[in-house]
């Protein structure tokens, strides 16, 4: 019984571990289920792949932000320091936040991490398929 269990206790307990949770702020609830009908991006990295209607001129600004952590201090990486930067997606209006989403990554930030930010941002809103292009 030992045995399968410690094995079975190791992998639950670890499991936890290795899927990196985004936090999630929504500054305007009215934006829940209210998508614009279009999206000026701004992201220098080009990371962000979507099929959303986009226009420079839109009102609302998803902008797409990558911090790359350069701390090298051996203290400091020993006491947390358990990423390595972090992503973070922002919607805003007028420059007036509406919501917005971030994770922390390990290594390098990459386009699936990036997707998934903005996909689990999408969901919360409920933003999913309304701003597909025709």
């Amino acid at each position: 019984m030992r045995k399968v269990f410690f094995p079975l206790f190791l992998l639950f307990t670890l499991s936890g571990c290795l899927e990196r949770e985004i936090y999630t702020e929504i500054a305007e609830t009215s934006a829940i289920s209210h998508p614009p009908k279009s999206v000026k991006i701004e992201d220098s990295s080009d990371m962000l792949k979507t099929s959303f209607k986009t226009d420079p001129s839109s009102p609302i600004t998803m902008s797409v932000y990558i911090h790359c952590a350069k701390c090298t201090n051996a203290q400091s990486r020993s006491l947390g320091a358990d990423f390595d930067g972090y992503i973070r997606l922002t919607l805003s209006e007028n420059n007036r936040t509406l919501a917005r989403a971030q994770m922390d990554y390990k290594g390098e930030a990459t386009q699936e991490e990036v997707t998934q930010v903005f996909e689990h941002l999408m969901e919360i809103l409920q933003w999913e398929d309304t701003l597909r292009k025709n």
